[in-house]
């Protein structure tokens, strides 16, 4: 949520805590779902989730071009200044 929040996206998570009621629902029901509020912007939604979760875990840091401070890889602003980091 926070990663499409990031980029202007809009969305909601339905069943965020319906796994308590995993047996008495099917699991089909009980997983957490993310709902795009605009339908135009779904699209771009699952490229971007599709990216984050292909992006290497323990990847080299990136440097910040306005502080210079290092942020993990999977970092899209940088956590001291808040500076993006695209294209590091």
């Amino acid at each position: 949520m926070g990663l499409l929040a990031e980029r202007g996206v809009r969305a909601r998570v339905f069943n965020a805590n319906a796994s308590s009621l995993l047996g008495e629902i099917p699991v089909e029901s009980s997983l957490p779902q993310v709902w795009v509020e605009r339908p135009d912007e779904a699209q771009r939604a699952r490229r971007l989730i599709d990216e984050f979760l292909r992006a290497p875990a323990g990847a080299e840091s990136r440097k910040c071009p306005n502080c210079s401070e290092d942020n993990p890889a999977s970092f899209d602003l940088c956590w001291s200044c808040g500076a993006g980091l695209e294209g590091c």
